[in-house]
């Protein structure tokens, strides 16, 4: 009897597992053209995410980038790990955060470097961000929050313009959109680093995301003010 009740509660928490898993996979287009596929998926208090150039891109710049965060509460990372592969930049780094000391440490496993530098206690990578940007708007007491970007720290500003009905893959969709501005918190001159990161996070651009309007808040569309056209990233399929 004790046999069976513990294979009927590790079943259970398996399969609450499985459940909890969250699939997105997004295009990202410029000029009307597919030029990224991105694949993310949070599950086990891990993302990880995924981005290659379409076949038309890669002529331009090819790209195979993979990223993976540890989180903990509140999605605030413990680690972050870039192996990023694109037409004439690499990088393999793996940062471990010490949010209450307010220290993060970077390890170049193709340098074979290591470095150090101050962060502030809640700093977040692009895409932990995100997805606790996605759990701020539900909320009453809405916060600003902070972005480490290779090593640049960013104050993100956030508010919400108004609440939309757009075209998405579901349909017609109600849809909060929200505005994000970048301030660069030191005056520190940014690091060559990725394209799909490093492009997103710039003073003088702003970044608007599209939520669902509902309990999930998912990241349906999104626009970069990149010159001479603009950037979109559009949800192709979602997966709960």
């Amino acid at each position: 009897m004790l046999n069976r009740t513990i294979i009927l509660l590790t079943f259970f928490i398996f399969l609450n597992i499985l459940l909890s898993a969250e699939k997105m996979d997004i295009s990202i287009r410029f000029f009307g053209l597919k030029v990224v596929k991105v694949i993310i998926v949070d599950k086990n208090s891990s993302l990880d995410i995924h981005a290659t150039s379409t076949s038309l891109a890669s002529i331009a710049s090819k790209m195979d980038n993979i990223y993976k965060i540890i989180y903990s509460d509140d999605y605030l990372p413990v680690s972050y790990t870039k192996k990023i592969r694109q037409k004439d930049y690499f990088e393999d780094r793996i940062t471990n955060y010490s949010h209450e000391k307010e220290i993060a440490k970077r390890t170049d496993l193709l340098k074979k470097k290591k470095s150090e530098y101050k962060i502030k206690s809640t700093s977040r990578d692009f895409f932990s961000a995100l997805f606790f940007l996605r759990d701020q708007i539900s909320k009453k007491n809405r916060s600003n929050f902070w972005v480490d970007a290779n090593k640049v720290i960013w104050k993100v500003n956030w508010e919400i313009i108004k609440k939309e009905k757009i075209e998405t893959m579901f349909g017609k969709t109600n849809t909060i959109k929200v505005k994000m501005i970048f301030n660069n918190f030191n005056n520190q001159k940014k690091e060559r680093t990725d394209m799909l990161t490093n492009n997103l996070v710039d003073e003088k651009k702003e970044l608007i995301f599209w939520f669902t309007d509902d309990e999930k808040s998912i990241p349906i569309k999104a626009k970069f003010a990149s010159k001479p056209f603009p950037v979109y990233w559009t949800l192709d399929n979602y997966e709960k």
